[in-house]
């Protein structure tokens, strides 16, 4: 069975998870934990929720530092198999081992029978949603390549906060979908302007690594994030199983912490999770001795189709050396799970660099 990013699915202790990449090592899904019940561990700094008849709590890793080592190492003690040292990567991630599974929740079977339900039957939410797909549908996505996820698919939304998440499978349907979404025209369809994110800019201070003007033209011109009838959306892409690139066999050899300049030449597989960036024209610019780098790959959904082909970007992450069983070559990646517990997790981003006066900033 294929597990796609983004889905979700349930473990034999009854802790649901979200499933983290389109590709998988071996006897494993990689995930994060989104609800687990509050009988089975007690946590620190993390919010609580009545769902499935029952109080869990909702898991985040988006919390400072010296919290998320404390709750990751209660998670750890009751719940080992979660951590997988992978030994190619001399690095962790979170997963489930397969035979932990209890349940899978199908976004596209979902989508199906939220079709069947007559719109004058479906609250302000759902029918958002509907209306929403059917657009997609109009860039030439058929309807069984799109499925619904998170509280979207479960019916745990809340009205006017909750996401809408839709999934699109197969790249060459989210490309249509992301390129068609940059042009097209709905009355209910909005995108946030730059003031927009230059109010967010300053009202969250978002990044040490970006001034605001490299922030706001970061962020204003990707569109898989938006609102529908005053509904945040967002549209995850998945890789069919043929399609996907990741080879978990490779033997990664990491360097350091550094910072590069770059060309991108290649930006098709930027669209997913894990997803990457192919690079040209490379240059350390600190932290290492100069190597050229091969790819740029992304863990984190904030750098997907940040982008494009023939840009000059600016990124920092953690350098590898990677033996694969054509070649030997250097990588630069940005979102592995450790970052949410060093340093370097405060130092990683990718921006494309502005041209002004025949000059990158």
């Amino acid at each position: 069975m294929h597990f796609y990013e983004s889905t979700l699915i349930d473990t034999t202790d009854n802790i649901q998870c979200k499933v983290y990449a389109n590709s998988h090592p071996k006897g494993f899904v990689i995930v994060k934990p989104k609800y687990i019940p509050e009988t089975l561990l007690d946590f620190t700094g993390l919010r609580k929720r009545f769902l499935f008849s029952q109080a869990v709590t909702r898991f985040n890793l988006f919390n400072k530092k010296e919290i998320v080592m404390k709750n990751l190492k209660v998670l750890k003690e009751k719940f080992p198999e979660f951590f997988y040292e992978c030994p190619k990567h001399q690095n962790w991630f979170l997963v489930v081992p397969k035979e932990k599974l209890k349940g899978y929740h199908d976004p596209k079977k979902g989508l199906q029978e939220l079709m069947k339900v007559p719109v004058k039957d479906l609250d302000p939410y759902l029918k958002a949603t509907r209306e929403l797909v059917e657009l997609i549908m109009k860039a030439g996505v058929p309807l069984d390549k799109i499925g619904i996820s998170h509280s979207t698919l479960l019916g745990n939304y809340t009205p006017g906060k909750s996401d809408i998440d839709i999934l699109v499978s197969g790249k060459e349907n989210g490309w249509k979908t992301v390129k068609f979404m940059e042009i097209v025209e709905h009355p209910k369809l909005k995108w946030k302007t730059k003031e927009d994110w230059a109010k967010y800019y300053k009202d969250r201070v978002v990044s040490k690594q970006f001034n605001e003007e490299e922030y706001v033209f970061n962020m204003v011109r990707k569109k898989d994030d938006g609102f529908f009838d005053g509904h945040v959306f967002s549209i995850f892409v998945l890789e069919e199983p043929e399609e996907t690139w990741y080879d978990w066999e490779e033997e990664h050899q990491p360097l350091g912490t550094v910072k590069i300049q770059a060309t991108v030449n290649d930006d098709y597989n930027s669209i997913v999770r894990p997803g990457f960036y192919g690079l040209s024209d490379s240059k350390i610019i600190e932290g290492y001795q100069e190597v050229p780098i091969k790819r740029l790959v992304t863990w984190s959904r904030p750098f997907i189709l940040q982008a494009k082909k023939g840009e000059q970007i600016e990124a920092c992450g953690l350098l590898e050396k990677i033996k694969s069983k054509d070649e030997d070559y250097y990588q630069l990646v940005i979102g592995y799970f450790d970052t949410y517990t060093s340093e370097r997790g405060e130092k990683e981003y990718l921006k494309v660099l502005i041209k002004q006066n025949g000059t990158f900033l």
